[in-house]
């Protein structure tokens, strides 16, 4: 079973400049989710954007049924199934966490990009600083799998196997960006540190969930 989600470069960590804001709570920020898919360099990018948002709140979950909010008749590529596992995603004050507890078992499908998108925006225009994968995601995520630019987070999770007990917990820092001046671009990225415990998976095959997969 396979999903949509893409590949990007590796995590960075970005140190704060002097001056700079201070770190601001993902609470009360719109959150939006899309999907990139794409077999093979060359080929097309499939962008699935959905029009669901939510705000970040606590408690709560902002997307606790993923695989709704992919319509049937969106296009993808070959080898890319018409739904997605069907994850839970929440995001809390610093963080952004992927639950499987409904997503089955399976694999994601393999390509050059398999992604989820993920965006903070209003009612504050938002700016990733630092991301960490935490020590307790069991999914097979690596630090060349997650990656941001501006407000917007980036995980690759092609050909990852997942089950129910599988988990992402990504650690975000953002700064509110400082209106009329463009998002600073992403820099070079610099190296995550991995999680402290051993937490990485390999991959197998059926269906899922992960912030917007399709399943195969």
């Amino acid at each position: 079973m396979n999903q949509l989600l893409s590949s990007f470069a590796s995590i960075a960590i970005v140190t704060l400049s002097a001056g700079s804001a201070s770190a601001f709570s993902l609470i009360g920020s719109e959150l939006r989710l899309r999907t990139e898919a794409q077999a093979a360099p060359s080929s097309q990018l499939f962008v699935t954007s959905f029009p669901a948002s939510a705000i970040v709140s606590e408690p709560g979950v902002e997307f606790p049924n993923v695989q709704s909010l992919f319509a049937p008749t969106v296009g993808v590529p070959p080898g890319f199934a018409r739904a997605l596992v069907n994850v839970a995603i929440d995001a809390g004050a610093n963080y952004l966490d992927i639950d499987f507890d409904n997503a089955g078992s399976g694999l994601f499908a393999s390509g050059f990009k398999n992604s989820y998108v993920f965006t903070f925006t209003a009612p504050v225009a938002l700016q990733i600083t630092s991301v960490a994968i935490d020590p307790l995601t069991t999914l097979g995520l690596t630090p060349d799998r997650v990656t941001f630019d501006g407000s917007e987070l980036f995980v690759n999770v092609q050909r990852l196997s997942f089950n129910r007990n599988s988990f992402v917990r990504l650690n975000l820092t953002t700064i509110a960006a400082t209106p009329g001046l463009p998002i600073t671009p992403n820099p070079d990225p610099v190296a995550v540190p991995e999680p402290s415990s051993i937490l990485l998976l390999g991959g197998a095959t059926a269906i899922g969930t992960l912030f917007k997969r399709l399943r195969k």
